[in-house]
């Protein structure tokens, strides 16, 4: 049996699901065709893990993943990618700077969402490392 997820970590998925509209609009391939890349990916991505928990699909399944493992991976390399993506949007010169240094900004706050989401997640895969099997 797997440990529930914590509030928080599906607290911070929602906001980066939430945070991710709206890097998608404020990001313009002409500036930034990463960035766009990064937050169109990310946001597919956690969209399906949401699923995966909300349709109780890793129980269903069975197969021998370590879904948390699985996930902690894929959030923390989500988080990296906009780490990076966030500064390139930055620098940015072409189109309209505002409007790049909006998504930007958005980028840093998606960032942080995904990063508290990875500590989360290396906080259950930890206990659940810990625990003896039953």
């Amino acid at each position: 049996m797997h440990a529930p997820r914590t509030v928080l970590n599906c607290h911070f998925k929602s906001n980066s699901q939430i945070l991710g509209i709206l890097c998608m609009s404020l990001g313009t391939p002409w500036a930034s065709a990463w960035y766009v890349f990064v937050a169109v990916t990310s946001f597919i991505t956690t969209l399906l893990w949401s699923f995966v928990y909300l349709l109780s699909i890793r129980e269903a399944l069975k197969i021998p993943i370590n879904w948390v493992l699985s996930e902690l991976i894929s959030t923390t390399i989500e988080t990296l990618f906009y780490l990076i993506a966030f500064i390139v949007m930055f620098t940015s010169l072409y189109g309209n700077y505002g409007r790049n240094v909006a998504a930007a900004v958005f980028g840093i706050f998606n960032t942080l969402a995904y990063a508290a989401s990875s500590y989360f997640l290396f906080q259950e895969h930890r206990s659940n490392a810990m625990s003896p099997a039953a």
